[in-house]
């Protein structure tokens, strides 16, 4: 377990604990942009290829879906085709077994970036957020796996706050 690895894993939490409960979806983007990039050096570090494979993709994908929200558009059908069909593809070929499988989950958060629905992002962002969490436990990305359940956490909160308290206008 490299000490370092975890720092690093401390202030991802802190920036994906704030992303779900931003208002505006490029906000959103954004701090999830961060994550992503200091999550590949996390996981580079602990030498977790898969993770950073795909995780790298997502870093180019939320850039993207963030370039696109900035200017209030939804990013093209086919650019989400692209990044699934890359995701996939990056699991295989940095294949390690079975469990390389559970990063796969992370195509739910790309699906949830892509679409305009702030509701449906954040309901993305909790189901991919715990597969993701075991293959972060099973790789000693302790910090990785803390994040991803802080992020669920979160984005529940976010959701239950923005969507379902009574008296309250959706965001």
């Amino acid at each position: 377990m490299s000490v370092l690895s975890q720092a690093v894993g401390v202030v991802v939490i802190i920036l994906n604990a704030i992303a779900p409960h931003r208002k505006a979806k490029s906000s959103v983007l954004l701090f999830l942009l961060l994550g992503n990039v200091l999550t590949v050096v996390q996981f580079a570090l602990l030498g977790a290829t898969t993770e950073v494979a795909v995780i790298a993709i997502s870093t180019i994908r939320s850039l993207c879906f963030f370039l696109y929200s900035r200017r209030d558009k939804r990013a093209p059908l086919w650019l989400l085709a692209v990044f699934i069909a890359l995701q996939c593809g990056a699991v295989a070929a940095t294949w390690g077994g079975p469990l390389s499988l559970l990063v796969l989950f992370d195509v739910v958060q790309t699906y949830g970036q892509w679409q305009t629905n702030m509701k449906v992002l954040r309901m993305c962002t909790i189901v991919a957020s715990i597969p993701l969490a075991i293959y972060d436990l099973l790789v000693k990305g302790f910090t990785g796996a803390l994040n991803q359940i802080i992020q669920a956490v979160s984005a529940s909160i976010a959701l239950w706050h923005k969507h379902y308290r009574k008296g309250r206008p959706a965001a």
